[in-house]
Order: structure tokens, then C-alpha cells, then sequence
């Protein structure tokens, strides 16, 4: 008898022996135990999940002879002949060959015809995108509203290419490409039943390169069968996949988690000797170290599918590497990736990310609560040495006058960055009495840049009270003067709900008054000089940083404009 390649030879005959969409079959079998049957099928996926399988399989339960059945019998002549691909009544069109509307025409004019032996007359048309636009059009009267007897069923790559007219004449269902472990379990299925010895990791190999079609994995497992002898093994896999350099990952991360750049570009060297394609070695590096992260945030996760393929002893870089060492050197390789197109050759760029991760490990740990599986590291520094400098601040313009009532505090602004300290609570944890003395100083709205902070104010009327400062206050009437840049903005309700806002915080009504003019020292000024000084005192602290310096000096660097965010 003649070899028959795997692919045909494990092509599943049932929706039960169909692994990785179950969603399609039995939303397909409730249909068909529901007696219904639409008469044109969609079936969209990548290459080799089960799209004509599934076809062929819907074929014979419309045609099997016990009976219209989401579970056909398989032994009956009309079965029988579909699974061997002679049966007269499924026709099989290869869209690609025939795409010209003269081949549809010539396919439709048979439609009808009654069957010749089958319930139903089924056409099968396998990448149905491939159809010329005269050809979808020749289609279209015929597949919406076909002869009784008549079902369609299309197969396509690449749904976007199909017009929308035909799209909505169809049930459409979507495969998804197969998981690892879908694929591992029917690979084990076929070794088993071939009587085929394997090591499981060959498995996961195998099935991580299909990339999610089962006809490719299956194509893999021939070549892998061919080469070896007795086994399947692993080694002899990641040979004929192009990717024996994973026998070298071990020794060259665990010369990175020493720090070891010698020994990491001795390993490289290695690699470059059986023609590795160092694309795929730094693809593997991100894996691996994508693993030990998630290990370290989960330390429960390593039984998990996707932990399978990872080599126990390069799993152990999790503890070697604290957290954020594994998540610097996480993000440095993949800008590498990035980066590779740009090197004078694949091999100098995977080198030189090496060294990155190496050179730009972090020798102080901010963080002093690392696990104790992390290898011991230094103690941080105190930084309270290197103080930063404050540069000074020009002082504002005078504000305008004001009247001796409000002359308690001066109208400049006092621009000052608080600390969070115990003072702090102790002021939130002050008597009833302190605070209502306190209460009395706002009231008297001196301090108004603290006022505005406590007016149950938003968007533009805010806006307009930060840019505006008080001109006068006496007894229940208030002068505020509103920069002239903002008058645009102010309307009577506007007015009014300030008016209302600082009513409710003084506790009593007030009658309000917003004149326009030039000023100076509002809020909003003060917010703007308090953020330019932390922004020179962040400057200083970070130019002064021993770290920061030996950077700029070994690499000739810069440090880019920096930006203060208030926690």
C-alpha cells in the first residue's frame, strides 16, 4: 500500500476527534440536531486548523445514510466515499485555478441538478477569496437563495478580500489557530498509536513552531521522523528547525546573571559557529526572561502550559536576577529587536544588547524588600550627602494694592515645596479650636491662592479663579480682579457660581464684583513658579547623582529635559 503522509492520514473524521475548535462543532452539531441547516457555510482561519476538514465533515452528516446526524456513522458507502474524496455529490473547487467568471458560470449551471446518490448536492470552494469580483457577482443570486437540495460551503484565508455582499449571504465562523498544548496532545496521540518513541519536550518544540496550525506540525513531526531513528528527540529536533543554539541559552544567561561579558561573548561566538540565527536567539532570551517575571510575580505559575517549553535550568534565572533586573533587562532586549535591522550584522547587534543588559544592571537596589532568592546585593547609598541645590527664583512683580484690611499677609507668592512629615498629622489631628482659628484667617481671604484650592469649583470657572485675585473685601462685599486674558471666559453664570461657591466656604452670602485689569501674582502664577522650582530642584538632584554622572561620562550622554509629576 502506498505512504500516506501524516496530514491525510490523521485527518479527523468526526467533530469529536476535531481538537482546538470546539466552539465551531458544536455550535454546528446543536444546529444540526435542530434540524437547522442554512444553506451557505463561511469558514475562516489561518493555514491548516481544520477549515476543509470541518467541511468535509459537515458533508457527511447531510449525507450520511443512517440519517441527517451531527455524528455520521463513517461506514456507509456515502461516508466511506467522502472521507476517500470520490463522493459525486461534493464537489471540490479550488478557487485559485479558477477564478475567471467563466468557470463559475459553468459550475453554477449544474446547481439544478438533483444529486446523483447524496441527500444533498454540497460545493466545497477552498480559498474562496481568489474569485475574480465578475465572479462573485455570477455567485450571488445562486448562493443567496440556492435549490433545496443545494448547500455551499466556502473556505477562506483571508475573509477581508471577500465582498461584503457575499459575507452576508453566509453563516460565517471563525477557526482560531491551536494552542501548544492542542497540538502537543495530538502529536502524542500519533506517536503513541505509531508506536513511536519521543521525549515530551520534543513535543513542545515541535508544536511552538507550527505556530498554531496543525498541518504544519504534523509536516514538522514527518521531517523530524525521517531524521531520527529510534526517537524523537529533542536535540535532533532543534537541528532541523535551526535552533540547536538553544543547547548554548544556559550557559549564556547564567554568564549574564554573573555579569560575566567575556563568557556571554564566548557563548556567542559558539552560536555563530553552527549558524544560529541570533533574530531567533534573543527571540528566546525575551521568552525566558518573560518566564522568570512571571514566576517572580507568581511564584504558583510554573505549572502553567506555557511554562512547558522553558528548560528548568534557564527558569532558574529567576533566582539569580531580582525583579527589576529581569524587567530592565526584559525592556533593553527587546529595543534590541528593534535594533537589529540597524547593526552592520545580526551578530554585533545581538552582542551589543548583551552588553547592555550587562552594563546597565543596576548595582543599587531602590527597593530594599527584595525576596530573599535574589543573589545578595549592595546597600543603597544615602543620598542625603549629595543635597540637591535649589537655584533661585526671580521674584514676581508687585501685586496691585490692596486695602489695609487685607494688607494681614503680603500678596506675594510664597513659592515653597512641602515634605510630607509628622507635622502634617499633627495638624490633621489639631483641636476643634486651632481649626476653627484657622478657619478665621481664611475667611478673611488673605491667603487666596489656599482659598481657591477649597472653592468646589471646576473647568473653566476655576480657571477663571486662579487667574484672578482679590481687590477688595469689606464686610459682605467682594472686588475680585480677573486677568485681562481670561475676560473672554466670564459670563453671568459663571459669576454666579463663584459668588455661590465662595458663599458656601465664608458661610454666609456675599455679594461679588469681577472687574478686568492687569495683574499679577494669581494662583495660577504661583502654581507656574512652584512647578519651574521643582523642576530646577529635580534638575540638580539628578546632575548631581553619582550614577547619573558616570553615565554622561563614560557614554558621552545628556540628560534630557526632565518633567516633575506630583505624586
Amino acid at each position: 500500500m502506498a505512504y500516506q503522509v501524516l496530514a491525510r492520514k490523521w485527518r479527523p473524521k468526526s467533530f469529536s476527534s476535531l481538537k482546538g475548535q470546539e466552539h465551531i462543532t458544536r455550535a454546528l452539531a446543536n444546529a444540526i440536531g435542530r434540524g437547522e441547516l442554512h444553506h451557505a457555510y463561511l469558514f475562516t482561519g489561518t493555514r491548516g486548523v481544520g477549515k476543509t476538514t470541518i467541511a468535509r465533515i459537515l458533508a457527511k452528516c447531510l449525507n450520511c445514510e443512517q440519517g441527517i446526524t451531527a455524528s455520521p456513522c463513517g461506514q456507509c458507502r456515502a461516508c466511506v466515499d467522502i472521507d476517500a474524496g470520490r463522493f459525486v455529490d461534493l464537489i471540490e473547487v479550488d478557487a485559485a485555478s479558477r477564478t475567471r467568471v467563466e468557470d463559475t458560470r459553468e459550475l453554477l449551471d449544474n446547481v439544478q441538478y438533483a444529486p446523483s446518490v447524496g441527500r444533498f448536492k454540497i460545493y466545497l470552494i477552498d480559498e474562496v477569496h481568489m474569485l475574480s469580483g465578475h465572479s462573485f457577482n455570477a455567485l450571488l443570486k445562486t448562493l443567496e437563495e440556492p435549490p433545496p437540495h443545494v448547500k455551499f460551503i466556502l473556505a477562506t484565508t483571508d475573509p477581508e478580500r471577500i465582498p461584503i455582499t457575499v459575507l452576508s449571504r453566509c453563516l460565517r465562523f471563525s477557526l482560531r489557530m491551536l494552542s501548544v498544548a492542542d497540538i502537543v496532545a495530538q502529536l502524542e496521540e500519533i506517536l503513541t498509536t505509531e508506536k513511536i518513541a519521543y521525549e515530551l519536550r520534543a513535543l513542545h518544540v515541535l508544536a511552538r513552531a507550527a505556530k498554531g496550525s496543525m498541518r504544519d506540525a504534523l509536516s514538522l513531526l514527518e521531517q523530524a521522523r525521517a531524521f531520527c531513528e529510534d526517537s524523537l528527540q529533542t536535540q535532533a529536533v532543534e537541528e532541523i528547525l535551526g535552533i540547536s543554539y538553544q543547547r548554548y541559552l544556559p550557559a549564556l544567561l547564567a554568564a549574564f546573571a554573573d555579569s560575566d561579558a567575556k563568557q556571554c561573548l564566548q557563548a556567542i561566538r559558539e552560536m555563530a559557529l553552527i549558524g544560529a540565527d541570533f533574530t531567533q536567539v534573543l527571540a528566546s532570551v525575551l521568552q525566558v526572561l518573560h518566564a522568570a517575571a512571571v514566576a517572580q510575580a507568581v511564584p504558583d505559575s510554573e505549572g502553567i502550559a506555557s511554562f512547558a517549553e522553558i528548560d528548568p535550568e534557564l527558569l532558574s534565572l529567576k533566582d539569580k536576577l531580582a525583579p527589576e533586573e529581569v524587567q530592565l533587562a526584559y525592556q533593553i532586549a527587546l529595543m534590541g529587536q528593534k535594533d537589529l535591522a540597524f547593526a552592520p550584522d545580526v551578530q554585533t547587534g545581538f552582542e551589543m544588547t548583551l552588553l547592555r543588559m550587562i552594563v546597565f544592571r543596576p548595582e543599587q537596589r531602590v527597593n530594599e524588600g527584595i525576596s530573599s532568592s535574589a543573589l545578595p546585593v549592595k546597600k543603597i547609598e544615602s543620598r542625603a550627602q549629595s543635597a540637591p541645590q535649589v537655584l533661585p527664583v526671580s521674584e514676581p512683580k508687585a501685586a496691585v494694592a490692596v486695602p489695609a484690611a487685607l494688607a494681614q499677609k503680603p500678596q506675594t507668592p510664597q513659592v515653597e515645596i512641602k515634605e510630607a512629615t509628622s507635622h502634617q498629622h499633627l495638624k490633621e489631628e489639631a483641636p476643634a479650636s486651632d481649626i476653627a482659628a484657622e478657619r478665621n484667617v481664611d475667611n478673611n481671604l488673605v491667603d487666596w491662592a489656599q482659598v481657591v484650592t477649597k472653592l468646589p469649583l471646576a473647568g473653566l470657572t476655576l480657571t477663571l479663579v486662579k487667574n484672578s485675585i482679590v481687590s477688595k473685601y469689606e464686610g459682605d462685599r467682594l472686588t475680585l480682579m480677573l486677568d485681562d486674558s481670561q475676560k473672554a471666559c466670564l459670563n453671568p453664570s459663571r459669576q454666579d457660581q463663584i459668588q455661590a461657591a465662595i458663599s458656601q466656604y465664608l458661610g454666609r452670602p456675599i455679594k461679588l464684583t469681577i472687574t478686568v485689569g492687569e495683574v499679577v501674582a494669581t494662583p495660577m502664577m504661583q502654581a507656574a513658579e512652584q512647578a519651574i522650582l521643582k523642576e530646577q530642584q529635580a534638575k540638580a538632584s539628578i546632575e548631581q547623582d553619582k550614577t547619573v554622572q558616570g553615565l554622561v561620562s563614560t557614554f558621552d550622554a545628556t540628560v534630557e529635559k526632565i518633567t516633575v509629576v506630583d505624586s
